[in-house]
């Protein structure tokens, strides 16, 4: 008796499950439960200074261990986009930031900024969930 113990291609190759991150995880608590957030690990800090209407710099890199980031311009206002060509434009493809204004970034995306009239310095103030 001949036994084949090679398996078909079939059986090798598995069909993946698509990932859904929408899918809700059922949970039950049984009594109280108490939730923190988890305390940033590292931050960093820059300033950019003289960032004028023309030539958009960018504040933030692409960053997944970005917690979050705060961001100021110190005596203008300044348009910030997720890409240099949308800060450039200014309002057609950015958001205007008032001056003086804190702006929280809560995301992991570039982030690229230019002055809407004179130029300015922008602080910019980073917390990181891990080394």
């Amino acid at each position: 008796m001949n036994i084949d113990t090679t398996p078909e291609p079939s059986e090798i190759v598995q069909a993946e499950e698509p990932y859904d991150p929408a899918r809700p995880i059922p949970v039950a608590l049984c009594g109280p439960a108490e939730v923190r957030e988890l305390p940033a690990v590292r931050a960093g800090y820059k300033t950019e200074q003289g960032v004028g209407t023309a030539i958009a710099v960018k504040l933030l890199p692409f960053e997944p261990r970005r917690k979050e980031a705060y961001i100021c311009a110190l005596s203008q206002d300044i348009y910030i986009s997720g890409t240099q060509a949308g800060a450039q434009s200014g309002a057609a493809g950015a958001m205007r930031i008032p001056a003086v204004v804190p702006w929280r970034i809560g995301h992991l995306d570039e982030v690229w900024a230019c002055a809407v009239t004179s130029t300015t310095d922008i602080g910019v103030s980073c917390d990181y969930w891990s080394e």
